[in-house]
């Protein structure tokens, strides 16, 4: 029997040398708790501009009296009215103190006001925002409020949120929205320039400038694991998680999300591409189905083999199956050590979860191991994760 408590799991190094010092000093842009209690009016100057919406996408011209050459005021100009202001209150328990004397009483509770933003996609009142921004679906304790640019507000309602990717889909029941008009990673180079959008510190509104950093980047922060993010040196400060980041065509290529606190113009956005895919499969679903095998993993290691009277091969040691899950059902027992999944080596946890992450539910794969001495081959059909392991990175 494989005891984990006697094991030290070494991780391979990332592949990117931007994850390892971003871990202790990423934060979520998430505004409210420094200076909760600023209030400032804005008025946007408005054109004369046509919209034409349509599912998902809308885009105000750019107005006539602004030149070619004021390219960011145009992008802004085509993209701020889809912007919104996202504040929640969020009711939690205060544990007394040592020496509170009121400690036997009834429990006490108060309000923790956040600012994000977010960004409308289709007329019928959708907005895209960050998961840490609006938290679950179902909240008892979270009030939500959006404000547009024109200065309406409406409750919000989280319709489907994933921790994973950090996206979030909130509704409000609205008419005569302005929509954004949605754009695309791909053909995305460093170097283009952007704008971000978004209410930081509460400063409603705000528009920001700069370029397209790097594609592609991995960061980790506390639980979570985003993947190729964009990196942007446009300002992006508390309160702007949630709000797009748009082409110099007004169309938004990502929504922001972290900012790098340890230096200055690093800034991250999720990928528009990515941000509607999980949206849209959040509001078809509810929840993200993502490919899963049923089967938790460690990496062998010689001197893992040897603890345990394993193989001492490079692999992934089964260490605990999901009853009746995909791998069980594919003949996989516990301390079988799998060298190979969908014709890739799978040397450790990380280059399995990788390989995890490309396969279809209802794919049949192709394994090879080694259990004892023997080695074997079969195939797994792969499962949906149940909504217990939905959240896992």
């Amino acid at each position: 029997m494989i005891h984990p408590d006697e094991i030290k799991i070494e991780r391979p190094p990332s592949r990117s040398k931007l994850r390892s010092p971003l871990v202790l000093t990423l934060v979520f842009v998430l505004g409210g708790f420094i200076i909760p209690n600023i209030h400032i009016s804005w008025r946007w100057p408005h054109g004369d501009a046509e919209v034409r919406t349509g599912l998902g996408v809308t885009a105000a011209q750019p107005p006539g009296a602004l030149s070619p050459a004021e390219s960011y005021a145009r992008a802004a100009q085509a993209a701020a009215p889809a912007v919104v202001n996202i504040d929640t209150r969020k009711i939690v328990r205060i544990d007394p103190g040592a020496y509170d004397d009121d400690w036997m009483l009834a429990p006490r509770y108060k309000q923790v006001p956040a600012e994000g933003s977010g960004v409308i996609v289709n007329s019928g009142g959708d907005i895209l925002t960050n998961e840490h921004v609006v938290g679950a679906v179902g909240e008892s304790n979270r009030t939500i409020q959006v404000t547009t640019m024109d200065g309406r507000k409406f409750e919000g309602t989280v319709i489907g949120s994933d921790h994973a990717t950090d996206v979030a889909l909130v509704h409000i029941n609205g008419t005569n929205l302005k929509v954004a008009r949605v754009g695309t990673v791909v053909g995305l180079i460093p170097g283009q320039m952007a704008v971000a959008i978004g209410n930081p510190y509460g400063l409603r509104f705000t528009v920001t400038h700069g370029v397209v950093s790097a594609l592609d980047r991995p960061v980790h922060l506390e639980d979570r694991v985003y993947e190729r993010l964009i990196q942007t040196d446009c300002a992006i400060n508390p309160g702007n998680s949630g709000g797009p980041l748009v082409n110099l065509n007004g169309e938004v290529i990502g929504i922001n999300t972290v900012v790098f606190t340890g230096g200055q113009g690093i800034g991250f956005a999720i990928p528009i591409d990515t941000a509607l895919r999980v949206a849209d499969e959040l509001k078809r679903f509810g929840m993200i189905k993502r490919p899963w095998l049923g089967i938790v993993v460690l990496t062998n290691s010689p001197r893992l083999a040897q603890a345990n009277a394993l193989p001492n091969v490079l692999g992934i040691v089964a260490y605990r199956m999901q009853p009746n899950g995909p791998s069980e059902a594919a003949g996989i027992q516990p301390r079988d050590v799998i060298t190979t999944l969908d014709g890739k080596p799978v040397p450790n946890e990380e280059s399995y979860k990788e390989v995890v992450k490309t396969l279809r539910i209802g794919q049949k794969v192709a394994f090879e191991m080694v259990r004892g001495e023997k080695s074997g081959k079969g195939t797994i059909v792969v499962g949906t994760a149940p909504a217990s392991v939905q959240q896992e990175p």
